[in-house]
C-alpha cells in the first residue's frame, strides 16, 4: 500500500483528521462571530441600528456577506447578541458584588458600582446606549436574563431584609425598580456627560435605604463604603 494511502486510512481511523478539521472550523467560526459583533458595535455606536444595515456590517467587518448570514440571519440578531452578552456580564459582576457584602445598604453600593464601573467606561458606550434606548429598554424587562437576574437580587435582598413580608407584587415591583434604577442611572449620565460612578451608586442606594429626603440631603443618612 503506498505511504499516502496508509496515511488517509490512519486518518480514517483515528479520526484525527476529522477532529483537526473541525476544530479549525470551529475557530474560524468564532473568530468570525467576534469580527462581527465588534464591527456592529462600532456601527451600532455610530449611526444607531434603525440606520445600520447589514452591509455596514459587514463591510466593517470584513468578513463575507455569505459567513454573516450564516451566523445571524439579520442585523437585529447581532443586536440581541450583543445585548444578551452585555446582561449576563452584568449578572456575573453584580452578583459577585452583592455576595462579598455585609448588610443591605452595603450590598446595594456595592451592586450599583460594580454596574456603573461595568458600564460607564465602555468605549463607544454612551453613544450606543443613547441611539438605541428604545431597542435596549424593549429587550430588558421579559429576557430570560433579565428574570434570572431578577431573582437573582430578589434572593440576596431578601437575605439581607425581611421582603418575604410584602405581598408577591410588592416583592416584584421593590425588586423590578431596584434593577431599572440602575439602567435609568446609564442613561441620565450618557445623557449627562457625567460619570461619576461612585456619586451615582451613592445616590441611588440612599434613595432606596433611607428615602428621598436623604438622597437630597445626604449629610443626614450614613454611606457605609
Amino acid at each position: 500500500m503506498a505511504p499516502r494511502m496508509v496515511q488517509q486510512v490512519r486518518r480514517a481511523s483515528t479520526g484525527k483528521g476529522a477532529y483537526a478539521l473541525s476544530e479549525k472550523r470551529e475557530t474560524t467560526r468564532a473568530q468570525n462571530r467576534e469580527k462581527i459583533e465588534a464591527a456592529a458595535w462600532t456601527i451600532f455606536s455610530t449611526i444607531g441600528l434603525d440606520a445600520a444595515s447589514v452591509r455596514d456590517i459587514v463591510a466593517e467587518s470584513q468578513v463575507s456577506p455569505g459567513s454573516f448570514y450564516n451566523y445571524y440571519g439579520s442585523k437585529e440578531a447581532v443586536f440581541d447578541e450583543i445585548v444578551d452578552r452585555l446582561i449576563r456580564r452584568i449578572r456575573e459582576e453584580t452578583a459577585a458584588a452583592r455576595a462579598g457584602a455585609g448588610d443591605f445598604e452595603v450590598m446595594l453600593f456595592e451592586a450599583y458600582l460594580a454596574f456603573m464601573n461595568l458600564i460607564l467606561p465602555m468605549k463607544g458606550g454612551a453613544a450606543f446606549f443613547e441611539l438605541n434606548q428604545h431597542h435596549i429598554r424593549s429587550r430588558l424587562f421579559g429576557a430570560t436574563q433579565i428574570e434570572a437576574m431578577l431573582l437573582d437580587i430578589e434572593t440576596d435582598v431578601g437575605e439581607r431584609i425581611e421582603i418575604d413580608r410584602l405581598s408577591p407584587i410588592k416583592r416584584h415591583i421593590l425588586i423590578s425598580v431596584l434593577f431599572a434604577s440602575g439602567t435609568e442611572a446609564i442613561f441620565a449620565a450618557f445623557r449627562s456627560g457625567v460619570y461619576d460612578a461612585g456619586d451615582l451608586a451613592g445616590f441611588l442606594t440612599r434613595l432606596f435605604t433611607h428615602g428621598i429626603v436623604s438622597a437630597v440631603h445626604p449629610d443626614l443618612a450614613k454611606l457605609h463604603e
